[in-house]
C-alpha cells in the first residue's frame, strides 16, 4: 500500500496540517454537494485514516449536512479564507478525505476512481481511463 507523507493548509495560512500514513484511495467526486463546495468542479480527494491526519496550526470551521447517500457528511474549511480542507462521512467513520488543492504539492494526486458521475454536468470532462461510478462508494 502506498504511503502519503505531505503537508498542506488553507489559502491564508491560518490552518496547517500534516498527513503521514497509508493512502487508502484517491478520487474525484462529482456529487452536487462537492460541486457547490468546489464552485462547479468535482472535489479531488485523497483518503487516509483519521489517525494519519494531524492539524498543526489553527482550527477549521465545519459544516454538516445529509448527503444524497443518506450519510451525515461533515466538511471542514478555513473560517477565514473559506478554503475547503477535509471531509468525513458517517458511512466511513475511520477515514478522512483531504482536498487535494489544500496539499502543498497537489501533484501527488492521481485519481483512482470517479464517483457520482451521474451528477456531473454535461460540460464536465470525465477521464475515460479512470473507473467511473454513477453513485458513491459502498460502505
Amino acid at each position: 500500500m502506498q504511503t502519503i507523507n505531505a503537508e498542506g493548509g488553507c489559502l491564508c495560512g491560518e490552518i496547517r496540517f500534516r498527513v503521514n500514513g497509508p493512502l487508502l484511495g484517491s478520487a474525484a467526486c462529482h456529487c452536487r454537494d462537492c460541486q457547490h463546495v468546489c464552485g462547479g468542479a468535482p472535489a479531488y480527494v485523497v483518503v487516509v485514516s483519521k489517525s494519519s491526519l494531524n492539524i498543526t496550526k489553527g482550527q477549521p470551521a465545519s459544516y454538516a449536512n445529509t448527503a444524497e447517500s443518506g450519510a451525515q457528511r461533515t466538511r471542514q474549511f478555513c473560517g477565514t479564507c473559506g478554503s475547503p480542507l477535509f471531509a468525513t462521512d458517517t458511512s466511513f467513520p475511520d477515514v478522512v478525505s483531504i482536498k487535494v488543492g489544500s496539499l502543498d504539492d497537489p501533484s501527488l494526486f492521481k485519481s483512482e476512481a470517479q464517483f457520482w458521475t451521474g451528477s456531473a454536468p454535461p460540460w464536465h470532462l470525465i477521464d475515460p481511463n479512470v473507473p467511473q461510478f454513477p453513485k458513491g462508494p459502498e460502505s
